[in-house]
């Protein structure tokens, strides 16, 4: 199947991808299609805060976030791509398609003073972060998103400092 249906209160619409949270029931990323009338009642639903069931699960935006929208229209078929810019630029967590481990370091070296090399990037993703396994469906710009993955930064820019200063001394990093 390639759409999973999203409704609230007999309202709905499909979805043909997005990223959850099935343990908080948080709703970071979708891509909803249908009636116009229909997406525009559910997207209100969703911005407003309010669980909407996207296949078997209740979902809910994050509540501390801004959302971002877009729109596009299709003849009678409209589409919205709603999602958590902070998840996807943010300083504090990333959602990652994979493990992708260029990216986290991407994310890390946009986040600690400490200075980083590239090649450092498969330790530190093992020392630094604690990737915790997301539910997605579906695919966006040809990625996948069976395998999706959100990292945090647990540590303070000092235990990073000590982390590679460990890992320098131990011969680890070079």
């Amino acid at each position: 199947m390639d759409y999973v249906e999203v409704s609230h209160m007999g309202v709905s619409c499909y979805s043909d991808a997005f990223i959850a949270d099935r343990d908080s029931e948080t709703l970071f990323f979708v891509s909803l299609f249908g009636r116009p009338m229909l997406v525009k009642a559910i997207t209100a639903t969703i911005l407003a805060g309010r669980p909407v069931s996207v296949g078997n699960m209740s979902l809910r935006r994050p509540y501390s976030d801004n959302l971002r929208v877009l729109t596009q229209n299709h003849g009678g078929v409209m589409h919205k791509v709603i999602f958590c810019d902070a998840y996807f630029r943010g300083s504090d967590a990333r959602i990652l398609v994979g493990e992708d481990r260029k990216r986290a370091f991407e994310f890390l070296d946009s986040v600690v003073s400490t200075p980083l090399k590239e090649q450092w990037a498969d330790v530190l993703w093992e020392r630094i972060f604690e990737p915790k396994p997301l539910f997605g469906f579906g695919s966006v710009e040809n990625m996948d998103l069976g395998e999706v993955y959100l990292v945090s930064l647990n540590k303070t820019s000092e235990e990073v400092d000590e982390l590679v200063l460990e890992g320098i001394r131990a011969g680890e990093l070079n």
